[in-house]
């Protein structure tokens, strides 16, 4: 594991702590730049974790790994989940160890999913924040105690282009994977189309 990379997940991590008044002072910054935060750090610091890749045995084809991707995406959308963090120190801890347990499983599920897997559960996922941007965006009371309607309208309109940078970021990376992966595997026949025969 790189230094670099310690320093950058110890870095999200940090700050996400130290600046957890101002990050959640505002609807838009808690859920859109703290929350991705913590989940940066985790699947930055993973190789880190000792023993995790053991978790594979219970991640088929990274089936149960998106599916908490889902399940804590979805839980930590909900604005009387975001108001409980910030007044209670119970939850608070259980969002940042959801979402740090999130980004370190996140990478092996990914490298375990084809690509229909992939598109199933990213597929859900930006649709589901699109849709909860639009009912941000729509609803006329306020959903949560701590923040401003204002506040609610415009992390609603970040959560639909969040939706659509999610979509394009994933198939720009599973287009470069698949790339890569064809041009080895061309190669790696022609190679042994060619080798002719051994001597020893």
């Amino acid at each position: 594991m790189s230094a670099r990379r310690i320093i950058a997940g110890a870095a999200c991590l940090l700050a996400a702590l130290l600046l957890r008044d101002w990050l959640e002072a505002a609807m838009l910054r808690h859920m859109l730049l703290q929350l991705p935060m913590i989940v940066a750090a985790g699947w930055l610091l993973a190789p880190a974790a000792r023993g995790l890749h053991r978790l594979a045995i219970f991640d088929q084809h990274g089936v149960t790994g998106l599916t908490a991707l889902l399940l804590v995406s979805a839980y930590w959308m909900i604005p009387r989940a975001l108001e409980l963090s910030i007044t209670s120190t119970q939850i608070e801890a259980a969002k940042f160890l959801s979402l740090l347990a999130l980004g370190a499983i996140l990478p092996g599920s990914l490298q375990r999913a084809n690509w229909i897997v992939q598109l199933f559960y990213m597929g859900n996922l930006c649709w589901m924040t699109a849709i909860a941007g639009i009912q941000y965006q729509n609803m006329p009371q306020r959903l949560c105690n701590a923040y401003l309607l204002d506040d609610q309208v415009t992390t609603g309109v970040a959560l639909v282009a969040a939706s659509i940078a999610i979509a394009l970021v994933w198939g720009w990376r599973l287009h470069t994977t698949r790339e890569v992966h064809h041009v080895t595997t061309s190669t790696q026949r022609r190679i042994n189309h060619h080798a002719g025969p051994r001597i020893l």
